[in-house]
């Protein structure tokens, strides 16, 4: 077979062949698919240290490997968002969120081949044990071929394409459960299809271009798309062929991608997903009856085929430097009215901004706040896994826990600062939610909302804080060199 041409954009090999010529690439061998892979990848996270590329895994052939720390560091984060490499922090963010704003889609461009078809698997032969998935927690219940995968489902109605990034646990050579929660762009599709009795078509991309992914995990918009975005995110139309089986749009220079089916639901015949180390960092119950499994009809890979892993990692090594979610989350609230934001972020975060999201504001009225912790809290990109909605005022640096802390215990009086919100949209994976409160059917979480700015009414009688004005610092660094 002739490969066209591709564009260097689309393919996650240029990528890998970048950050080796820049010296920010670890390449291992040897390594093995249960537990090693995943521990390195923590150690190496924790440390901020350089994406891996392992090959020569126990047990697999030369070639066949696993790519992970992709986005651990503000400067790979940066250099995938297309801003400068020196950004870190609320400013890092912040350009990002400004970026975005600029956003042109470009379209996918349909091509006739590439080289994802280099190999095809079908029938008999399908195994997807051929591939060195890892067991990426000391604890997990299974090999998880998708962490930084790209599922992609079409509207049966509208025929949106989407593309979701949901865990993948491996149950059986041409089986794999795929962890699609209810209210998931992804889930509402399956569920239109299922509602009409009918099997939804399926395909899992599971090493792509960085940009795909960096889309596919964020709280986009209904009306935007994530091929489109990843295209205007590199600067170039992404290459896409469509799947043999059903015509959904893949990418064309993907690494792995499976083609199949997950069919209407039969609570008997779903088999045990998890447990599984997730992003709040404990492990995510097992469940039984609950995940949609997909049946593999097709498996399409490149020659010497790459996994792109991006497993979940107790906070604060989270497997993208900066939350996203929180820029979203930043806009969704100006957009609803809330004057000077100044900043949102969050310390324990997914694709969401997290249980954890703190909002600074320039305080302008009386309850200005308590509106904008309301605000954080029902927002989309702040309800889907929240639980606490700190606002401070715009002095503290709120990338920094030991200043949001400080804030909380200087500012907040319990009295007149806490409130409690019952029964808001959750994440399944928060570890809080008592046992009786599990349900295939959804979940909720109470929001605690922490007011930690000054007193509005007196704050003008508010102490001062101890501390030197910038100007002061700069002249003492200046003149004695320090």
């Amino acid at each position: 077979m002739t490969t066209p041409q591709s564009n260097r954009a689309n393919d996650l090999r240029a990528f890998i062949e970048d950050l080796r010529e820049s010296g920010d690439l670890r390449e291992i061998a040897g390594a093995d698919w249960k537990l090693e892979i995943g521990a390195i990848t923590e150690i190496l996270g924790e440390d901020e240290g350089p994406a891996l590329l392992f090959d020569e895994i126990a047990g697999y052939p030369k070639g066949f490997r696993v790519f992970s720390n992709v986005l651990r560091t503000h400067a790979r984060t940066a250099r995938v968002l297309g801003l400068d490499k020196g950004l870190a922090g609320v400013a890092l963010l912040d350009a990002w969120r400004k970026r975005i704003k600029t956003l042109r889609p470009i379209p996918p461009v349909t091509v006739a081949d590439g080289p994802v078809f280099e190999n095809r698997i079908e029938g008999d032969a399908l195994d997807l044990e051929s591939f060195p998935a890892p067991v990426w927690h000391e604890h997990d219940g299974g090999r998880y071929l998708g962490t930084g995968s790209a599922v992609i489902t079409r509207d049966p109605e509208s025929g949106a394409v989407n593309i979701g990034t949901y865990r993948c646990m491996v149950q059986g050579k041409d089986k794999i459960s795929v962890k699609m929660n209810k209210g998931k762009h992804g889930r509402i599709a399956m569920d239109k299809y299922h509602a009409k009795g009918e099997p939804c078509p399926v395909a899992i991309g599971f090493g792509q271009a960085v940009p795909i992914f960096m889309v596919s995990q964020m709280p986009l918009a209904p009306d935007q798309r994530e091929y489109e975005v990843a295209g205007w995110l590199q600067d170039s139309a992404v290459e896409v062929v469509e799947s043999p089986l059903y015509g959904l749009p893949i990418p064309a220079t993907a690494e792995i991608v499976i083609e199949g089916v997950v069919p209407p639901l039969d609570e008997t015949d779903l088999p045990k997903e998890g447990p599984f180390g997730e992003w709040p960092g404990y492990f995510a119950d097992t469940t039984v009856g609950e995940v949609p499994l997909m049946h593999v009809e097709a498996v399409y890979h490149r020659d010497d085929p790459i996994i792109l892993g991006v497993p979940p990692l107790k906070p604060p090594n989270n497997y993208v430097s900066v939350p996203l979610g929180a820029a979203q989350l930043w806009d969704q609230m100006e957009a609803a009215g809330i004057p000077d934001v100044t900043g949102v972020w969050g310390f324990v975060y997914g694709g969401q901004s997290g249980p954890f999201t703190v909002v600074s504001i320039k305080q302008r009225y009386a309850g200005h706040a308590k509106q904008t912790a309301m605000a954080a809290a029902s927002a989309r990109a702040g309800c889907y896994g929240g639980k606490f909605v700190i606002v401070v005022d715009d002095d503290i640096d709120i990338s920094k826990a030991e200043d949001v802390i400080w804030a909380v215990a200087t500012r907040c009086n319990p009295r007149d600062g806490l409130d409690l919100i019952r029964d808001v949209w959750t994440s399944p994976a928060d570890p809080a939610i008592a046992p009786a409160d599990r349900s295939p059917h959804g979940y909720t979480m109470d929001r605690v909302l922490i007011d930690a700015c000054r007193p509005y009414r007196w704050r003008a009688d508010f102490p001062a804080v101890n501390v030197f004005s910038d100007a002061y610092r700069a002249k003492m660094r200046k003149k004695w060199d320090i």
